[in-house]
C-alpha cells in the first residue's frame, strides 16, 4: 500500500519536469569529479509556520511546480528536496512542512519529525516569516530553529503588499530580540516577495557567498529531485483535494499509487484516496460520482503538464479508519519511512 516504490526522480527543464523518469541519484562521494571543481555545494531548509511561502520559494527557484501550494495551511506533509545545479554550484533545497504545536500526534508528530530532522541537516535556514504574524505564533519556530544552531537567513515574504510593511517594520526587530535570547544566529534579513519572484536574486547571491566549495550531493546536474515520479503524482491529486473538498476534509485524506505504467500508451496510473469514515467517502466520491470526476480531471491535467505526457488516471475511494492516528496506519502509508542520511552539510556558513 505504500505510495513509495523506488522509481528514478524527475529531471529539470526550462519548461517544466520532463517527460518521463530518470536514473535514481548518484551516492554522495566526496571525491569531486572535475566538472565540479571550484564550484560550490550545500543545502538549504526552509522553515517557518504554515503558509509562509516555503513551498512558493522553492518552486519560483527550480521553475518547477516541485512542492504543492494551496491556500490552505498545513499542506505540505513531509520535506521535499529540491536541486538547483547552475554554473556556481548546487544548492538542495529542503522544504518542510509549516511548523505548529502538534499536540494529537500521529501524522501531526510525523510532520513535526520531518521539519526537525531536516533543520540539523543544512548549512543555511532560510527562516520564512509572514507579515500578518505575530511574535507569540512564531514560538514553536524559534523553539526549533534555537535546537537546531543553525545560521539562519530572516526573510519577510509578501512584501510586496504595502499593507504588509508596517508589520514587516514592527515585527523584525521583535524576531531579532527573540532570535538573540534564544540564541539563535541570524545572520542577514531579507525582504522578497516569493510569489512576484521580488528580492530573490539578492537572497540567491548571499546564499551562494556563504556556501562553501564542494562535491555535489547530487552527480546528475539536470536532476531536480531524488523523490520518485509517482511520489509527486501522489501529490498533484491531493493537492486538487484541497482545492475542490471543503475545509477540513482534505486533512483527513491520504493518497496511494497503486499502478504506475509508463509503457502503456497513455501511461497508465491507478491510485487510492484513502478516507477516515465512510461519511468522508461519500463526500469525496459526491452525488452519481461528480466529485471524483472533477477530482480526476483536475488531477489529469495538473499530472500531465508535470509529466509532459498524456496519462489514464483511475481513482478510487476507500477507508482506513482513523489512519492519521493509527501508527500502524501511517506506516502502511509510508509516513515512518526513515530518510536518506547522506544529505548532511558539510560545514557551517558564516
Amino acid at each position: 500500500m505504500s505510495k513509495r516504490n523506488a522509481e528514478p526522480a524527475p529531471k529539470k527543464s526550462t519548461e517544466r519536469a520532463p517527460k518521463m523518469i530518470l536514473k535514481e541519484e548518484a551516492p554522495f562521494s566526496e571525491k569531486a569529479p572535475a566538472s565540479q571543481a571550484n564550484r560550490k555545494s550545500g543545502l538549504v531548509a526552509i522553515a517557518g509556520r504554515p503558509n509562509a511561502g516555503k513551498s512558493t520559494i522553492m518552486n519560483a527557484l527550480l521553475g518547477s511546480e516541485l512542492s504543492i501550494v494551496t491556500p490552505k495551511a498545513q499542506t505540505t506533509r513531509e520535506r521535499v528536496n529540491g536541486v538547483l545545479t547552475e554554473k556556481e554550484g548546487q544548492i538542495v533545497f529542503i522544504d518542510t512542512p509549516g511548523i505548529h504545536r502538534a499536540r494529537d500526534g500521529g501524522i501531526n508528530a510525523y510532520m513535526m519529525n520531518e521539519v526537525k530532522s531536516a533543520l540539523h541537516m543544512p548549512e543555511i535556514i532560510w527562516y520564512m516569516v509572514d507579515p500578518d504574524s505575530a511574535p507569540r505564533h512564531e514560538e514553536a519556530v524559534l523553539a526549533m530553529l534555537a535546537e537546531a544552531k543553525r545560521p539562519v537567513y530572516l526573510i519577510f515574504n509578501k512584501t510586496d503588499q504595502k499593507r504588509n510593511l508596517p508589520s514587516v517594520e514592527r515585527l523584525e526587530p521583535e524576531l531579532l530580540a527573540a532570535c538573540a535570547v534564544l540564541g539563535i544566529e541570524v545572520v542577514k534579513t531579507f525582504k522578497i516577495s516569493a510569489l512576484k519572484k521580488r528580492g530573490l536574486d539578492e537572497l540567491m547571491a548571499a546564499t551562494w557567498d556563504a556556501l562553501p566549495i564542494g562535491p555535489f550531493h547530487f552527480e546528475d546536474e539536470d536532476q531536480i529531485s531524488d523523490r520518485p515520479t509517482r511520489f509527486f503524482v501522489s501529490e498533484k491529486i491531493r493537492e486538487q483535494l484541497f482545492h475542490l473538498l471543503g475545509d477540513e476534509l482534505p486533512y483527513c485524506c491520504a493518497i496511494a499509487i497503486e499502478k504506475f505504467d509508463e509503457n502503456s500508451k497513455p501511461v497508465r496510473i491507478e491510485a487510492v484516496i484513502f478516507v477516515e469514515r465512510d461519511s468522508q467517502k461519500g463526500m469525496v466520491i459526491g452525488a452519481a460520482g461528480a466529485k471524483i470526476k472533477e477530482i480526476g480531471t483536475a488531477a489529469r491535467r495538473e499530472i500531465e503538464s508535470f509529466l509532459d505526457t498524456k496519462i489514464f488516471l483511475g481513482l478510487n475511494v476507500k477507508v482506513l479508519k482513523d489512519w492519521s492516528k493509527d501508527p500502524e496506519r501511517l506506516k502502511q502509508l509510508g509516513y515512518d519511512l526513515p530518510r536518506p542520511k547522506k544529505l548532511s552539510g558539510k560545514k557551517t556558513a558564516s
